[in-house]
């Protein structure tokens, strides 16, 4: 048995869809914030090790997983929207864009922490400003990286991804699954 470091449900219903047995405990107190000066990459594997570190206090010896993404348009990156209005201003700066979505993994095990960075390319086709006021408007995006979510109504949106499609719901699989397996546990 794994625990999932995350209050994510999609993160929750990425493992399941594999069946790998986990428990969840939410990380507390861990400072999100991003640093102007960090790369998408370096807050992502700093983040995801945070809350790693921070859940395996209560689970002494247990393997912890934790992930955190990030969403980077250029050199901006794109966190969870403050509000409707910020998630109106992020879908309409993506519009006709390609963006790059960046997940750090973290795996706490009895030999130390491990943590990888997963990127994948996602290509959106070009959005006008009735269908993201409606998009918002449903309240999906605002519990998401980047204002969308492409397990849900914003795989609308979508015109092409080069990655792992997983990595986007916020958990690469195929990532995880590697790391697992060298560390000797395999999924």
């Amino acid at each position: 048995m794994w625990v999932l470091a995350s209050s994510s449900p999609r993160r929750q219903a990425l493992l399941q869809q594999i069946g790998a047995p986990f428990a969840v405990d939410v990380p507390r107190d861990v400072d999100e914030t991003v640093h102007p000066l960090e790369s998408g990459a370096l807050a992502a594997e700093r983040l995801a090790r945070a809350k790693a570190e921070e859940v395996a206090t209560r689970h002494p010896g247990a393997w912890v997983i934790a992930a955190d993404t990030l969403v980077c348009l250029g050199e901006r990156i794109l966190g969870k929207p403050a509000d409707a209005a910020e998630a109106v201003r992020m879908l309409e700066a993506m519009s006709g864009r390609a963006h790059v979505v960046v997940t750090g993994v973290a795996v706490i095990h009895p030999g130390g922490i491990d943590v990888e960075v997963d990127t994948t390319e996602v290509q959106f086709r070009p959005l006008d400003r009735t269908e993201i006021e409606a998009y918002v408007a449903t309240g999906e995006p605002l519990d998401k990286a980047g204002s969308y979510g492409l397990q849900g109504r914003g795989v609308l949106f979508v015109e092409g991804i080069r990655g792992d499609h997983t990595n986007v719901i916020g958990l690469p699989l195929g990532r995880l699954g590697l790391m697992l397996q060298r560390l000797g546990r395999p999924l």
